[in-house]
């Protein structure tokens, strides 16, 4: 029986693992958020004054800067301007004769009385100030008139129709938005906790559309929602190629901190255990667990603290099934 049991232990397959070389690597403390593209330029088109809706351009309407993208209906105001022009006219009239007849009475002298040249002159100033009336009641008319139009303060494109042609807008209300086409940016949303770890300028490794690119950090909002604890980064994302699409969801990691040299693995190397975290080094064709203390995470490396030297080989595929002490056979392994 000892025999077939020493047959059995030699019999034993050894475990297939991958290993790689622990290695000094600069590592900086990072987080991982989530965020999203934003155009610097977005409107909402809303009405300044009341009236129905005429006409609003479709969505998806490409328009230019000053372009109209939506008009109130003016039919009323059209009738209001002809009045008021009439009453200018009017005005006017009134004033070049009252100004005629005071430079008549002016010129009779002893003619006429003080009392009688100053009435006229009296006159003539109201005639003046009806004309002023007129003439300011006019320009606010035309005014009114330039808000019916809603134009576009930036080139962009139409993203929503909030109302549609012949419904009713009031004051304030929404008719549109507007998206622009530059300017993009990616509004992150962090721990308050970091607020200052991270700075202006910073370069930010970013995830999006699966393609990995970086871009810095444009600013920074300091000020914390007392409800998510969190506070705002914003990310200029205009020099992404390609540039991504507004509303895209991007994956970023911010820098906390300098860049240290430590000894790291690859993150596939730490197992879980109830004795706590481990790896397993191969020597001499056998595994041998290490205890460690995991630290700063940067990409697919983290930081450990154990018995482990640089070039030490650790395995990072097959280590789930391992012993202290069992013996393996190293299969190639890709490169980290």
């Amino acid at each position: 029986m000892a025999s077939q049991s020493a047959l059995a232990v030699a019999q034993t397959p050894s475990a297939s693992v991958r290993v790689v070389p622990a290695e000094l690597r600069q590592l900086s403390p990072s987080i991982s958020v989530s965020g999203q593209v934003q155009s610097h330029s977005t409107a909402s088109l809303s009405a300044s004054v009341e009236g129905n809706l005429a006409w609003i351009a479709d969505v998806g309407t490409v328009v230019k800067e000053g372009q109209v993208v939506a008009r109130l209906d003016t039919a009323q105001l059209s009738l209001q301007r002809a009045e008021l022009k009439a009453r200018v006219t009017r005005a006017e009239i009134a004033l070049k004769q009252a100004q005629h007849e005071f430079e008549r009475l002016s010129a009779a002298g002893d003619a006429i009385t003080r009392e009688q040249l100053d009435l006229q002159e009296n006159t003539r100033d109201l005639a003046r100030s009806d004309l002023e009336i007129a003439k300011a009641t006019q320009h606010e008319l035309e005014e009114r008139l330039s808000r019916m139009e809603f134009r576009a303060p930036f080139s962009g494109v139409v993203v929503e129709r909030v109302k549609r042609a012949g419904e009713y807008a009031a004051v304030g209300d929404v008719v549109a938005r507007l998206g622009g086409n530059g300017g993009m940016e990616i509004h992150l949303f962090l721990p308050l906790r970091h607020v200052r770890a991270i700075r202006p300028g910073s370069v930010v490794t970013v995830h999006v559309d699966g393609a990995t690119t970086s871009a810095p950090v444009k600013a920074i909002v300091p000020v914390g929602d007392a409800l998510s604890q969190s506070f705002e980064v914003v990310l200029d994302a205009q020099h992404i190629v390609p540039l991504p699409a507004v509303g895209a969801l991007v994956h970023a990691e911010l820098p906390l901190g300098t860049p240290q040299q430590l000894l790291a693995v690859p993150r596939d190397a730490l197992i879980i255990r109830a004795e706590g975290m481990t790896v397993f080094r191969i020597r001499n064709e056998k595994a041998e667990r290490v205890a460690v203390k995991p630290g700063i995470a940067d990409g697919d490396w983290i930081a450990v603290d154990g018995l482990l030297t640089p070039g030490d080989s650790v395995v990072i595929r097959g280590g789930e099934s391992l012993h202290d002490q069992d013996k393996v056979q190293i299969v190639a392994a890709p490169p980290i």
